[in-house]
């Protein structure tokens, strides 16, 4: 250790020191003596006086007792080494630098603890990061499945909220032109119902036997009755059609020729008539009816429903005829340049009334599709509704 090194160095000095100084004191000394033996011996004189030799014996002891000090420092010099190895021990460096290492080591040895708990603890935070992070992905999977049902059920409940409000309108529409339905039973009380139409109806029924009796086809001969039976009908009730559609278009406004002939559609299919089977439901359901006459009471059969919806589309401008198919009757209408064959009579059974759903939404292209189903495959015999009073005489 350095304190050790500089005191050994100065006490090498010291000893150096005393080793030249002693011996060179000492043969002064000697020296001295000698020559103060011979100048007394040579001095023989009495003229020396008693004070000198005085002098020189008091020199001779201070010198020996300057001797006597530097032999006590020499021996107190000599005894520092013995003291400092009692004191502390020499150290060795090759032991003092193992014991270094060893510290060294033993601090690794913890550093490496240490760093070995870290290093757990980074796997276990890892593991549990990689943990929340795969149930964070799935939550964000769920979430965004979430927000695309739930924008889904928004556009339907919007969607719906709409519909909702079209059937209310279309329904509080169907209350309004029921109100109609007084006033054509104001008419069958009238005296030109019970005069004009009692007769029409008789010529009706003599025309369709002569008919018959001249050989011609017998649906397209009833075709040709049911449109003069229409075209008689507007004679008397166009106003009261006009002002059914006028209060229907007030609510559910047309823009094109496609759209007002959807909206006749559903003023036609919200009246509350019904389907009258012939001898179940009415006695005389064979027996055409006038529209106004449906219209009033509400039952009638195919015919019945097919001259109400001519009756109505011939009002609103469109032209118009009735169609025949086998046993059954039915009506075209002309459309962007091209007849639309129309079916009438869709109803529901046991005389319920037809859902606001239905009659709130069909489209020509529906009761088209309809018409097909149904009748496509037979022979359809049609005959056009004209304008103006009826040239046909009867009675």
């Amino acid at each position: 250790m350095r304190p050790l090194s500089l005191t050994r160095a100065l006490i090498a000095l010291l000893l150096i020191i005393a080793a030249i100084a002693i011996p060179t004191l000492y043969s002064v000394w000697k020296s001295g003596t000698t020559t103060t033996i011979a100048a007394t011996t040579a001095v023989t004189q009495p003229a020396i006086m008693e004070g000198d030799l005085e002098k020189l014996r008091r020199e001779n002891i201070k010198l020996k007792q300057e001797i006597e000090t530097l032999k006590r420092t020499l021996e107190e010099l000599r005894s520092v080494p013995q003291q400092q190895v009692t004191e502390t021990p020499p150290q060795n460096p090759l032991q003092t630098s193992t014991s270094e290492t060893e510290e060294l080591r033993m601090e690794i040895d913890k550093l490496r603890e240490q760093l070995n708990q870290l290093n757990s603890s980074y796997q276990e935070l890892k593991s549990k990061y990689d943990s929340l992070l795969n149930e964070y992905n799935k939550l964000r999977g769920e979430y965004e499945k979430l927000k695309r049902k739930y924008s889904d059920l928004m556009i339907r409940y919007e969607n719906l909220s709409k519909s909702l409000s079209v059937l209310k309108s279309y329904r509080s529409s169907a209350v309004v032109v029921r109100q109609y339905e007084r006033e054509a039973r104001k008419f069958l009380e009238t005296r030109t119902y019970k005069e004009e139409f009692y007769d029409w109806r008789f010529w009706v029924i003599t025309e369709n036997y002569n008919s018959q009796m001249r050989g011609e086809r017998a649906n397209k001969s009833i075709a040709r009755i049911f449109a003069l039976m229409v075209q008689r009908d507007l004679e008397y009730n166009y106003d009261l059609y006009k002002r059914m559609i006028d209060d229907w278009l007030k609510v559910h406004p047309a823009s094109d020729e496609v759209s007002l002939a959807n909206e006749i559609a559903r003023l036609f299919y919200s009246l509350d008539h019904q389907y009258a089977v012939p001898g179940k439901d009415e006695p005389n359901a064979e027996l055409p009816l006038f529209p106004i006459e449906l219209l009033a009471y509400g039952l009638g059969d195919c015919e019945d429903h097919a001259m109400l919806m001519a009756a109505l589309y011939k009002v609103a401008g469109f032209r118009v005829a009735i169609v025949v198919v086998k046993d059954h009757t039915d009506v075209a209408i002309m459309v962007n340049g091209r007849w639309v064959y129309l079916e009438a009579s869709i109803h529901q059974p046991n005389q319920k009334d037809l859902p606001s759903g239905f009659y709130s939404t069909v489209t020509i292209w529906d009761l088209e599709g309809e018409f097909r189903k149904r009748w496509g495959r037979y022979q359809a015999y049609w005959v056009e509704v004209q304008s103006g009073p009826i040239s046909v005489s009867y009675g």
